[in-house]
């Protein structure tokens, strides 16, 4: 077992230093080498950039995975009220009962709870975020918890590219697009459970292709859906992840998951996204902050330039 209390902990702590950019490109193993700076490998973002996702190994401690959970289930047994649609379940048509749900998905914990603002999450993964775009001002877009419930076969995630559900370029005024997506395991993430999948650089032509609504239409339903095709070289890969490690995927790898088929484990994770403040400050000024509560309804476009309000 992991010593769950090497760094201190407490949210807002920034007392310890960034590694600098001279130590991350000399290190040939990825570390944990102080409470706010994880160095990655450069086979880890050649990876990340080749494959479209990548897997970071124990990142966050047993104690740290221990204080987000706390959180995190105070979420999930709604003690902390999130309004409207942004509680939900991420694979059924919105209204239905929450005692039926199988993907219980609640949208940015950090709005709806200050005081977790700052966590050890964010303030790693922020260091981490930079290693993968040195040259890009990369900042928080948005955060969500997502579990998987035991038993639940239809908790399924269909597959998909995360720019099907974003402004597009031509409608933000910006051109670039790069994202990393952190998802932090808390619990054991594996194929039982319904871990992550995804096609090892489909991402790389920078193109989306054509989604569907999974519901009969986006106003009954968030999810949305991408058929694979085996002709474009589409080969599906687990991406299992213990408790405290971490995936990061890209805007445009294709990915989705499984249903949970074990009977009495979660699957529980946090995921935290990153772009360039370029682009998230032109989703704000056009109303957008991933909110299924915003009044800019993105959810009802079929290419992204055109708003239903």
């Amino acid at each position: 077992t992991r010593d769950s209390t090497p760094w201190h902990t407490g949210y807002g702590d920034d007392s310890n230093s960034i590694c600098s950019q001279t130590t991350i490109e000399s290190t040939t193993m990825s570390a944990r080498i102080s409470s706010d700076s994880y160095v990655l490998t450069e086979d880890q973002i050649e990876t990340f950039h080749r494959d479209g996702l990548v897997t970071l190994h124990d990142v966050l401690t047993e104690g740290e995975v221990a204080e987000i959970e706390e959180v995190f289930d105070k979420f999930m047994n709604r003690e902390i009220h999130v309004p409207g649609k942004d509680f939900c379940d991420m694979s059924k048509p919105f209204g239905i009962p929450f005692e039926e749900w199988s993907i219980v998905n609640c949208m940015l914990p950090t709005r709806y709870h200050p005081p977790f603002q700052n966590n050890i999450f964010e303030r790693i993964t922020s260091v981490i975020v930079q290693q993968f775009h040195p040259k890009i001002e990369m900042t928080k877009d948005y955060d969500q918890f997502l579990n998987k419930r035991p038993g639940k076969s239809d908790a399924v995630f269909a597959w998909h590219q995360d720019m099907g559900y974003w402004p597009n370029p031509k409608a933000l005024g910006v051109e670039e697009t790069a994202t990393c997506t952190f998802s932090l395991a808390i619990d054991d993430s594996t194929e039982e459970n319904g871990c992550l999948r995804y096609v090892p650089g489909s991402g790389l032509p920078r193109k989306l292709r054509q989604h569907a609504p999974l519901a009969s239409s986006r106003d009954e339903g968030h999810a949305l859906t991408i058929e694979l095709d085996e002709s474009k070289g589409d080969v599906e890969k687990l991406a299992p992840c213990k408790r405290g490690s971490i995936t990061v995927h890209d805007e445009f790898v294709i990915h989705g998951s499984a249903g949970n088929k074990a009977p009495d484990r979660q699957r529980r994770t946090y995921v935290l996204a990153y772009r360039p403040k370029a682009v998230v400050d032109a989703e704000h000024k056009l109303g957008f902050t991933h909110s299924h509560n915003d009044e800019v309804n993105w959810d009802t476009f079929n290419d992204g330039e055109e708003r239903k309000k």
